[in-house]
């Protein structure tokens, strides 16, 4: 297990414990993870974390995520068609702050199954780039994806390459474990109208609030650091990025974040079928609609920063 010293936003070393959660869809275990946080700037973050090389086993073949099918069984195209919906939504987030042509270049890092990107292709002329660390989001689905600049590897492998125009990181950073310097990597590949855009889950949230330890936007222990904006703008500040717009949501339904709290606190086995609880699932989010459509005034779960070369 690796102890960090100091804080990845400011590089404080006044932290102690926060708070101590199991793994989170996962099976079940006795072990307990720490989330410390910082003093001087408030960002919560994993410590110890657990080696990259071993994260592994936790993105097995029962993580929900990689089992749409499998674990939706016949309400699986509802489930297809809310990540659609999420695609467009992201799409528009994009167009809002770069003209799209034939000339852009758009990167996606942690693009993991990179619906995102091709959703982008079906609505504009830009040539499309995805990262990420493992290509088992598109190597078996070569004609879903095709045109699409797919790499297997990390940050650092893009040095070299000619500037690009928006760089998105939807639900990446809070997984990244050198936030600082794939920031500032990225900045070699940045130009001085470059948009950088950032969703996370937002530790300053109403369901962080609500569900306290077993918040499941911790995802213990796969999410290495839980922002909010201020200590997001700290982070970009010091790696070199400017904020331009601090948003408290995202292009999520935060009611997601409400539901999976829910499903950690019953302890749920994450990988038996979901199918019985889809029902319970939409009556949930009627419910609670009313609170959740407050999301542009108090966070109710995420965060989106749009950021430039400062």
């Amino acid at each position: 297990m690796e102890h960090l010293t100091q804080c990845l936003a400011c590089h404080s070393a006044n932290f102690r414990l926060f708070v101590q959660t199991p793994a989170m869809m996962h099976e079940h275990s006795s072990t307990k993870y720490n989330f410390d946080r910082c003093e001087d700037c408030g960002l919560v973050f994993l410590n110890p974390r657990v080696p990259a090389a071993e994260l592994g086993k936790f993105y097995t073949a029962a993580y929900l995520p990689y089992r749409v099918d499998e674990a939706w069984g016949k309400y699986a195209s509802f489930v297809k068609q809310d990540q659609q919906n999420i695609d467009k939504a992201r799409v528009k987030r994009v167009k809002q702050h770069h003209q799209l042509t034939t000339q852009s270049r758009i990167l996606d890092v942690g693009c993991g199954k990179p619906t995102f990107l091709a959703c982008l292709r079906s609505d504009t002329p830009a040539q499309l780039i995805g990262l990420d660390f493992s290509d088992e989001g598109w190597i078996n689905e070569p004609e879903t994806y095709r045109g699409i600049d797919l790499r297997k590897g990390e940050v650092a492998d893009l040095h070299g390459e000619p500037p690009v125009d928006v760089i998105t990181m939807w639900h990446y950073l809070e997984h990244d474990y050198e936030p600082q310097q794939h920031l500032r990597q990225l900045l070699d590949i940045a130009h001085p109208q470059t948009r950088l855009v950032v969703e996370v889950p937002n530790f300053d949230s109403y369901t962080r609030r609500k569900f306290g330890q077993h918040w499941a936007g911790y995802h213990t222990p796969r999410h290495t650091a839980l922002y909010s904006p201020n200590n997001m703008e700290l982070l970009m500040k010091n790696s070199g990025w400017q904020v331009d717009q601090v948003l408290t949501y995202g292009t999520l339904d935060p009611y997601t974040l409400h539901w999976m709290s829910q499903m950690e606190q019953q302890r749920i086995d994450w990988s038996a079928s979901m199918e019985p609880k889809f029902m319970g699932y939409v009556a949930g989010m009627v419910l609670n609609a009313p609170i959740y459509k407050l999301q542009k005034w108090f966070s109710m779960g995420f965060l989106t920063v749009v950021a430039r070369p400062g």
